[in-house]
């Protein structure tokens, strides 16, 4: 999951948001992280929950097969990630009760007044997810297309990320299809995995 999938999964649990927002900015053990507060590293703790779950779910390789047989090939999983944001904003209804605006704004205040915690990577990709305006933009076809440009510049080595919005709109009941049960399972097991390892509110 990209940047929205992994706040949507924090929603009963605003305080990890922070933590797996910026999940990736922290590599190897997190023993190596024991100064960050307690919740910034649960927020970790779930972010590498999530990216195991997505990279190991039959519905997103089943999308990514549908991008590779069409010439999507080195970002295929990429190309999964982001759409799957694009999915789930333009149908953010169906799975959530807070609205999308507000939940963004919500997203913006909590990272904000956690961003001391949180590495300098971070600090300057969140603000230029702020700038480019990224949530309010994943809700529309333009919107997506114009991240998946800035994204496939991102990338340092030729790709072909910007045509997945194409093969996205030529297989779009299908893919739909498979996003929609796969946002339904990953929300009810990370549910689980913030029970289980005692990451959730007090």
């Amino acid at each position: 999951m990209n940047f929205l999938g992994h706040c949507y999964l924090c929603q009963e649990n605003m305080h990890l948001i922070t933590g797996n927002l910026g999940g990736d900015s922290y590599k190897g053990n997190l023993d190596k992280f024991n100064g960050l507060p307690e919740h910034i590293l649960n927020g970790i703790k779930l972010h590498r929950f999530i990216d195991n779950y997505t990279d190991q779910s039959v519905q997103i390789k089943s999308v990514a097969a549908i991008f590779k047989n069409e010439g999507i090939s080195k970002v295929s999983f990429i190309a999964c990630d982001i759409l799957l944001d694009h999915y789930l904003s333009r149908n953010w209804n169906q799975f959530s009760k807070v609205a999308y605006i507000e939940f963004i704004q919500l997203i913006y205040a909590e990272v904000e007044k956690n961003q001391i915690s949180m590495s300098d990577d971070f600090k300057f990709l969140f603000n230029k997810m702020q700038q480019y305006g990224w949530f309010y933009e994943y809700p529309t076809i333009n919107g997506i297309a114009l991240i998946l440009k800035q994204f496939s510049s991102r990338l340092g080595f030729e790709n072909t990320l910007t045509q997945s919005i194409q093969v996205y709109l030529n297989n779009q009941k299908t893919i739909d299809s498979y996003f929609e049960s796969f946002i339904i399972d990953i929300k009810n097991d990370s549910n689980k995995f913030i029970l289980a390892n005692k990451l959730g509110n007090s």
